[in-house]
């Protein structure tokens, strides 16, 4: 039998292969893995209504081989479909997978969605020169944070915070945040079509506001008449203590000049030591 094996296919998963799956992660990945003692963030993760599982699997047979995940924008508003989509788990079986069967999941992805944006965030050293060599642009992502006055000298998540870190508010610049209203949804909905990847208040609201497992603070941020950005965040405890991060900005990233002032109310009203964000573009100044 070994000397006679099948040819490999690849193929996009669907909920019959939901066990298997499954079962492949905590066997090659991780046996505390959460998609293993919670299935249930599984389905919510790559599910979708019309039956797709947003997995892509090599299988010989009937063995699972390599498997890589993708979100699609779509997962959360089908109106969005795959247009843009980032990367998720990504795994080969290293014992039986011939050379390149990571590399061969994600063309199919590339031609089978055709989607006009793959991400991915946190790539090993070693697959940086792969996308390189397949024309992705890598960046490093740049932390930023607020922190609360309150915590100066007490941190126990933070270390090595220099003092000037611990300042007052300063100037808000116009600005003011607020909770997300109903109200907002049609500038939203401006903001986030306009956007890269492109999202709609329909992928706010599942996406964040109506998260099963995590809570979401949706924040709008204004000036004037007008929203020029929505803001998401959610609690992060640590060592006995807690911080807000910063998950998602749709709109505008200028008022974050103005950051302190928008945000340590938030922070200081949380109990929090700092707010933070991981990102990349944001002009170096206006951080």
């Amino acid at each position: 039998k070994h000397g006679l094996m099948s040819v490999i296919q690849t193929r996009l998963a669907t909920r019959a292969d939901r066990a298997a799956l499954i079962g492949f992660i905590r066997d090659h990945w991780s046996a505390s893995h959460v998609f293993v003692h919670a299935p249930e963030v599984f389905d919510w993760q790559y599910g979708q209504a019309d039956g797709r599982l947003n997995l892509v699997l090599a299988e010989q047979d009937g063995m699972i081989l390599g498997v890589l995940g993708f979100i699609p924008m779509g997962r959360f508003d089908p109106g969005l479909g795959d247009g843009d989509c980032l990367l998720a788990v990504w795994k080969v079986r290293e014992d039986l997978a011939p050379p390149g069967l990571g590399l061969r999941l994600l063309k199919f992805i590339q031609s089978q969605l055709q989607p006009r944006l793959i991400g991915a965030i946190g790539i090993s050293d070693m697959v940086g020169p792969i996308y390189r060599a397949l024309g992705y642009t890598l960046d490093r992502l740049h932390q930023a944070a607020i922190f609360n006055p309150a915590a100066k000298g007490v941190t126990r998540i933070a270390s090595g915070v220099p003092d000037a870190a611990f300042a007052g508010a300063g100037d808000a610049g116009g600005y003011r945040i607020d909770r997300l209203a109903e109200a907002d949804a049609p500038e939203i909905e401006a903001l986030a079509q306009a956007g890269v990847p492109r999202k709609s208040f329909a992928y706010v609201r599942d996406r964040y506001l109506d998260h099963p497992f995590y809570r979401y603070t949706c924040a709008a941020v204004r000036t004037g008449g007008s929203v020029r950005a929505l803001a998401v965040w959610r609690t992060v405890s640590c060592n006995g203590a807690t911080i807000l991060r910063i998950v998602d900005i749709i709109g505008e990233t200028g008022w974050l000049a103005h950051g302190r002032a928008l945000l340590l109310p938030e922070v200081q009203a949380a109990g929090a030591e700092y707010i933070d964000l991981m990102q990349m573009g944001t002009d170096d100044d206006t951080l």
